[in-house]
């Protein structure tokens, strides 16, 4: 279908499409004040009472784990949580592209083209707070951006 007038019809298109899902990434939960007066560098895990973990359908924005499952250590002790008991969102995104080019002479081209990020519009949550104590601990406060299309035109020659 490159001559004649099916040519001029179905010739000449690109197609794109580009999906990532992934898993959500595990999460430590982090003290913001040192308890061990042992050293200062890095982050001291809590304490951990109970399992922080919902139900996914108990969760939300403003309560994604159970806040109230950490305590902050004891004085001079290391807190007992594990690293990353806790598991963010999972992450969707499909992307697709379509575009035409046109020739106009021997070496020149027009090249129309129209582009879909986040083209199902999925809503993909970013992490929650996880600094014991801070007034975002356990909130979900961004999310990945929103569908954007963009329509462009471009002259080869």
């Amino acid at each position: 279908m490159t001559h004649g007038f099916p040519g001029l019809l179905a010739g000449g298109w690109t197609i794109g499409a580009l999906t990532s899902v992934q898993s959500g990434v595990p999460l430590t939960v982090v003290t913001s004040t040192n308890t061990t007066n042992a050293f200062s560098a890095g982050a001291q895990r809590a304490n951990l009472v109970r399992d922080p973990n919902l139900a996914s359908d108990k969760r939300s924005v403003t309560r994604w784990f159970d806040t109230g499952a950490f305590s902050q250590p004891d004085l001079f002790t290391f807190g007992n949580e594990g690293f990353g008991i806790i598991r963010t969102g999972y992450w969707a995104n499909s992307d697709f592209s379509l575009l035409r080019n046109f020739t106009l002479r021997d070496a020149a081209r027009l090249q129309v083209r129209a582009e879909a990020v986040n083209a199902f519009n999925h809503t993909t949550m970013g992490p929650p707070g996880s600094i014991f104590g801070t007034p975002p601990f356990g909130v979900v406060i961004f999310s990945a951006p929103a569908r954007q299309v963009q329509v462009g035109v471009r002259l080869i020659f």
